[in-house]
């Protein structure tokens, strides 16, 4: 498991994909748990990594726009040591 991202203590692994890895953690600032997509290239040519950190923030842009019960609120997008989450 990763270590925490800053205000979220990861509780647990909840999916990988594509993109990614998504955990489940605690917001120990607002007390609430959140859903972490942690953005994984250790597979992606060196050449496509910017490529692929912009198409992470746009869908976190993008993602935050909407508001329907059945999709989920972004509250934060961050940076950590070259990890996006």
């Amino acid at each position: 498991m990763t270590d925490d991202f800053g205000q979220y203590k990861i509780l647990a692994e909840i999916g990988r994909g594509g993109m990614g890895i998504v955990y489940q953690a605690l917001d120990q600032r607002d007390n609430r748990l959140v859903a972490i997509k942690q953005l994984v290239t250790t597979n992606i040519d060196p050449a496509k990594e910017q490529e692929f950190r912009d198409r992470f923030k746009r869908e976190a842009a993008t993602a935050s726009r909407l508001k329907h019960p059945n999709i989920v609120t972004v509250y934060d997008v961050s940076t950590a040591t070259n990890t996006f989450f």
